[in-house]
């Protein structure tokens, strides 16, 4: 209980609140605030009004808080730390790449901005270390001392994954049943004349980019919790298909070393990677796996199944049926699922018609530029233009065109396929056909599992977009650090799936967008108040934004109240 007590020095009396407790047997003051004169203690009550602050400074608490938590809770950072020990000054290397992680997910950018950054967050007042530490360039020799540039050892990360997967499977939200499986390519501006790098190719660039150099990444993650087990950076010139057999070796050691039954295991990859040397080599890996099917592959009979034949899965997978039949394939017996997804089927339907409507116009448009008595036009070049416009999914099947030269000119005539249009309907738009060695799964099954590969496509989607965590712009020009920077950022995504299936509890269905949204809205205002006598330095005090029920319930469910009284 609190009291009030007083004590003097010379001739004046000053006010103290007190709080007492047993220490020992003994009753001792355990906590005291100081009031002031017995003039100050009469003018604060006289005026019952709080002093007013100097000024309030706003700091990003919620989202970067979470992940330093998740961080401390799953024991990565202890992790991270013990692989790279504490220099005996300044930050470890370990937490140079945490807070490179966690900047990538809250403010993506390049190095020279993190300090600032960083000290407009609760990490600053969290870790007690000085902005001015984290620098660009000391970004640069912590990255060197984990992967050094003049060093034959690669092995670093390498085993660092191992150690990860290690403790992420100590986890309860980690499976051994799925494991998704899945390729893409990020575009660098990295000079054509840097001859250091040898990642950084030309090759199809998935976005687009076909003019700049680029990387590859081959990932693997838990097709239940979204954890990072296994990532791999590779030349950005090399095929998909090609890469998936390197990449199977590093997924059977990662199993082996961590004792994990390979049978055990269910690897699931999209159509890309679905080629006959490829199932051979499955074969003598012992895993199992489901593949999609590329669509003229895939048994005529079955694919075109009418919708109406094909048995509805339970509520758990909603608008989706699926049918299973076994059938020789690639010269051996497996078991082949045609799936058929309502919701698949409309947003391909959206995409469809968004790109005919489209394509029409121009169509129109070019039509009529042929018919001007300046034009110059040769067939070859018409036809190309034609068929780039025609280059998206189904457009060839439902656009019929036509050019014929008639005095003197190219005449262009284009309509539109309804035969096309309604076999597409009937027996193409929503249905993904899925191949398996799990002869004994059900139809119903393999359809929920394969959905694990749709977890991994988010994945890239919010990493070229920026919307979960920004693997751009990349500025490192060397492969190692190329390597570090692929590192960071998979951990990144790791606590990041982490912080989001702890939210399930306190908001079930919460998408990362929203829980992105919500998080980065609670924000702490740091208030400084004048101190309370002549002398002294200036009070300081700390407070949270107000936050909406659902704010609420997820601080409380990850842990940010422990946070709140942090103070400066």
């Amino acid at each position: 209980m609190a009291s009030l007590i007083a004590k003097k020095k010379g001739n004046q009396l000053y006010y103290y609140v007190v709080e007492s407790a047993r220490v020992d047997g003994k009753p001792r003051i355990v906590h005291q605030a100081y009031l002031g004169s017995a003039e100050k203690v009469a003018a604060l009550v006289k005026d019952r009004t709080a002093p007013v602050p100097l000024s309030a400074t706003m700091r990003d608490f919620g989202l970067p808080g979470a992940l330093w938590l998740a961080a401390q809770q799953t024991g990565v950072f202890s992790l991270l730390e013990s692989l790279w020990p504490q220099p005996r000054s300044g930050p470890s290397p370990a937490r140079y790449l945490l807070l490179a992680a966690i900047h990538r997910i809250c403010q993506p950018g390049p190095k020279t901005e993190v300090s600032d950054w960083y000290d407009r967050t609760v990490l600053h007042s969290l870790w007690k270390i000085s902005p001015e530490r984290f620098t660009s360039q000391a970004f640069w020799d912590a990255f060197e001392q984990i992967l050094p540039e003049e060093s034959s050892d690669d092995d670093s990360l390498e085993d660092a994954q191992l150690r990860l997967l290690a403790l992420w499977k100590q986890k309860p939200g980690v499976s051994r049943r799925l494991l998704a499986y899945d390729t893409t390519n990020f575009y660098t501006y990295i000079a054509s004349t840097n001859t250091r790098n040898e990642l950084a190719q030309r090759g199809h660039n998935k976005q687009g980019r076909h003019n700049l150099r680029q990387v590859g990444l081959s990932y693997v993650l838990d097709g239940e919790s979204g954890l990072s087990l296994c990532h791999h950076v590779y030349a950005g010139d090399v095929a998909d298909a090609e890469e998936f057999s390197a990449a199977l070796s590093r997924i059977t050691r990662m199993l082996d070393h961590n004792q994990i039954a390979r049978d055990s295991v269910t690897l699931v990859f999209d159509k890309g990677t679905a080629a006959l040397a490829n199932t051979v080599e499955l074969a003598e890996a012992r895993v199992g796996w489901i593949s999609a099917l590329p669509w003229n592959q895939a048994p005529a009979e079955l694919r075109e199944r009418a919708v109406e034949q094909l048995p509805p899965c339970s509520s758990q997978q909603p608008g989706v049926r699926a049918a299973a039949e076994k059938l020789l394939v690639h010269g051996k017996e497996y078991l082949c699922v045609v799936k058929y997804s309502a919701s698949f089927a409309g947003e391909q339907l959206h995409s469809l018609t968004t790109s005919m409507s489209k394509v029409m116009q121009y169509l129109r448009r070019f039509s009529m530029e042929l018919n001007k008595p300046k034009a110059r036009w040769d067939e070859k070049k018409i036809r190309s233009k034609i068929q780039r416009w025609l280059s998206a999914q189904f457009l060839t099947d439902v656009i019929r065109y036509d050019i014929q030269q008639r005095d003197g000119r190219w005449h262009l005539q284009f309509d539109f396929n309804n035969d096309a249009w309604q076999r597409l309907l009937t027996h193409r738009l929503g249905r993904t056909v899925l191949l398996t060695n799990r002869m004994d799964w059900t139809a119903e099954q393999v359809a929920a599992g394969y959905s694990g590969q749709q977890s991994i496509e988010r994945v890239f989607r919010g990493l070229k977009d920026g919307e979960w965590l920004g693997w751009g712009p990349m500025h490192h020009w060397t492969d190692r650090k190329i390597r570090v920077h692929a590192f960071y950022c998979m951990l990144g995504i790791s606590l990041l799936q982490y912080v989001h299936k702890q939210a399930q509890t306190a908001w079930d269905g919460i998408s990362m967008e929203q829980l992105l949204e919500e998080l980065q809205q609670i924000q702490q205002f740091v208030l400084l108040y004048p101190p309370q006598g002549e002398k002294g330095p200036n009070r300081v005090s700390t407070v949270i934004s107000k936050q909406t029920l659902a704010q609420q319930s997820l601080a409380q469910t990850l842990g940010l109240d422990q946070l709140c009284s942090t103070q400066t």
